[in-house]
């Protein structure tokens, strides 16, 4: 024959603790942890863009040498008159836009901004969760790596290192990771949740 045991417990005090803690850990309780966790690996994410490094701190590969080029005549074209002295050169104002140009061109991921500004974080599982990432139909070929086939042509026309287009059959885009928790992010998520804890416990 087998015994049980069956201890019950009526002490208020702590039934009421557990019952605290019951609705702090549900779904809809955990809510306002999950959206500070996903507030800071939003601007961790996008952090990486200025320091063109994935979630390890690895250095992202840099541009080829004429997308490098390529991109600074683009932003140095796209300078209006309040950069261009009367005979077209470029004026006080100009020559530190060219400097930022340059700074900018040789920097992956940044032409436009749209992919980092496109960083967002989702609470998932009706507030157990969040997931971070981004809609940018894009993103994927960046944080994985793709190699990119004409559709339609025979060929692509990709920049080289003079500024001149050349055709290829395949362009091969390296994977530049910035979705992922480094080692401080996940320091971050754990001491969110220690907090989250501590304040559920009741006093």
């Amino acid at each position: 024959m087998t015994s049980i045991i069956s201890l019950t417990f009526d002490d208020k005090t702590v039934l009421a603790a557990l019952n605290q803690l019951a609705r702090n850990f549900t779904p809809d309780g955990m809510r306002p942890a999950m959206m500070e966790i996903g507030e800071e690996l939003t601007e961790s994410t996008r952090k990486r863009f200025a320091t063109s490094t994935d979630p390890e701190g690895t250095p992202w590969k840099p541009l080829a040498q004429g997308s490098v080029l390529l991109r600074y005549q683009q932003m140095m074209n796209e300078a209006g008159k309040g950069y261009r002295k009367k005979d077209g050169s470029l004026n006080k104002r100009g020559l530190a836009l060219g400097e930022r140009a340059q700074r900018a061109s040789g920097r992956p991921l940044i032409a436009t901004g749209e992919l980092s500004r496109g960083i967002r974080y989702q609470v998932t599982d009706g507030g157990a969760g969040v997931e971070i990432g981004t809609n940018r139909r894009y993103a994927e070929v960046h944080q994985f790596g793709a190699t990119i086939r004409p559709k339609t042509k025979k060929a692509l026309a990709v920049p080289i290192g003079d500024g001149t287009m050349r055709l290829v059959k395949k362009v091969t885009i390296p994977a530049r990771p910035f979705l992922g928790l480094s080692g401080k992010d996940k320091t971050t998520v754990l001491d969110i949740l220690r907090h989250f804890i501590a304040e559920s416990l009741p006093r």
